[in-house]
């Protein structure tokens, strides 16, 4: 956990460490470590973090301990950047603060700096004490100040890092305060207490393409579920819901949809009918990402209690998946045909027979209505920047029939329009206005917003 500069003494310290435990025992503790997933110490040296390798990361640790500053006077460049995407792929963290406190006051203060600082969606909060710094009082009182203020500041657990041989030299005592011990050795198991061990500085993640220190959870000591406080972890194999769905969008609440996310009970009436969603906001509960509003309850529903369906007229759709074809809209006779992704398929919005789902008719039968296997294929509402960008070569009309003989002007690729509304013809099929009076088409294939 040491930056650049204090190499060195890190290793130092650690061949020192090792040196002198040659040949003693575990002192009784059992040893049962957690599954192979890496618990990893991050900091601003493996960078600001993007959305996809945090996604990424997801698949690959049990949790992350993040660091937050280096004392009072450095905050962690990249700590609110990285945190707030562990929050959003739903990866469980704490924080650590690298002890540069010189006494028992600044100790104090050093700790309210740390926790005001911090993300307070961690799980837990590290005291990583392996300088020291101390030049007044001694460091017992200071480590004791540290965890005193830290506990008038939060009920979170508190977790002591450092070295074996610092750790019983300069903290021994106040340490076992602490709720757990995070102890550090790179050539052997520690001969202390410890629920989590840091082995290696030398772990390659994938998900970041580097290496980072890495750590065992004793889980005889303490479980993963005890460091993640119940949040979901990728140890559990979670397969989440579809979790993609847009404002505007339908979908038909399941029959087993119990509670909305706030816990409160759907009722049953409410239950196996047709909504339009108003808003969404990410999340991570249970196995959904996504939570959407509606306003017909009033209230967020979990996507993994819905499912999303085409409802009213679109005019076309761009598929997303593989769709088979059927001869019937209960969809139990296949034609032997089907439609492949990135397909553009005009048809006709209707309901299954079930009554609990819609189709989408094409010309050689139908396919399901699903929206997470299609999208709309026009621009079904105006963008704030009231411009398109034509894509290809289209023409401008006079009349929103597009006949031929209606046409008035060529307008070339790349060409920007500004436009003042979208109309709907009865089809579904989507036009613009021009500021003009023209019209040209909302197809997505053709213009851009």
């Amino acid at each position: 956990m040491l930056i650049n500069y204090h190499w060195t003494k890190r290793l130092t310290q650690a061949v020192v460490a090792a040196s002198a435990l040659i040949g003693i025992g575990l002192g009784g503790q059992t040893v049962a470590h957690a599954s192979t997933l890496a618990i990893p110490d991050i900091s601003e040296w493996q960078g600001k973090l993007s959305s996809s390798q945090v996604a990424n990361l997801k698949s690959q640790v049990s949790f992350v301990i993040n660091r937050r500053q280096y004392g009072s006077s450095y905050q962690d460049l990249y700590a609110a950047n990285n945190t707030s995407l562990y929050v959003k792929y739903g990866i469980p963290f704490g924080e650590y603060d690298y002890a540069r406190f010189t006494s028992a006051a600044s100790a104090k203060q050093e700790a309210k700096d740390f926790y005001n600082r911090s993300n307070k969606n961690a799980q837990f909060y590290v005291l990583d004490f392996e300088e020291n710094d101390v030049t007044s009082g001694t460091t017992n009182a200071a480590v004791k100040a540290w965890y005193t203020e830290m506990s008038a500041l939060t009920n979170k657990k508190l977790i002591f890092y450092s070295y074996q041989s610092f750790a019983t030299s300069y903290a021994n005592t106040a340490r076992q305060s602490f709720d757990a011990q995070w102890i550090a050795n790179y050539s052997t198991t520690p001969t202390i207490s410890y629920a989590l061990w840091q082995y290696t500085d030398h772990n390659y993640l994938s998900a970041l393409s580097e290496y980072t220190d890495n750590s065992k959870a004793v889980t005889s000591v303490h479980p993963i579920t005890w460091w993640t406080d119940g949040v979901t972890t990728a140890l559990d194999h979670v397969t989440y819901a579809y979790s993609s769905y847009k404002a505007g969008q339908h979908i038909y609440l399941h029959k087993g949809a119990t509670k909305y996310t706030d816990g409160s009970a759907i009722a049953s009436s409410d239950r196996q009918k047709f909504y339009k969603i108003s808003k969404v906001k990410s999340l991570t509960q249970s196995k959904s990402q996504q939570a959407l509003y509606i306003s017909a309850l009033g209230k967020w529903v979990l996507s993994q209690d819905a499912t999303g369906y085409w409802v009213g007229q679109h005019g076309a759709f761009n598929l997303t998946h593989k769709l088979n074809i059927y001869s019937d809209a209960a969809l139990t006779k296949k034609t032997g045909s089907y439609y492949v992704a990135g397909d553009k398929v005009t048809g006709k919005v209707v309901k299954a027979p079930s009554g609990h789902s819609y189709r989408i008719k094409t010309n050689l039968g139908y396919i399901s209505g699903n929206s997470k296997y299609s999208d709309h294929a026009y621009y079904e509402s105006l963008g704030s920047a009231k411009q398109i960008t034509t894509k290809q070569k289209i023409y401008e009309y006079t009349k929103s029939s597009f006949k031929k003989s209606s046409r008035s002007t060529a307008v070339k690729k790349g060409t920007k329009l500004t436009v003042t509304g979208v109309k709907k013809r009865s089809t579904g099929s989507r036009y613009f206005v021009l500021s003009n009076g023209k019209y040209v088409t909302a197809l997505q294939s053709h213009v851009t917003e």
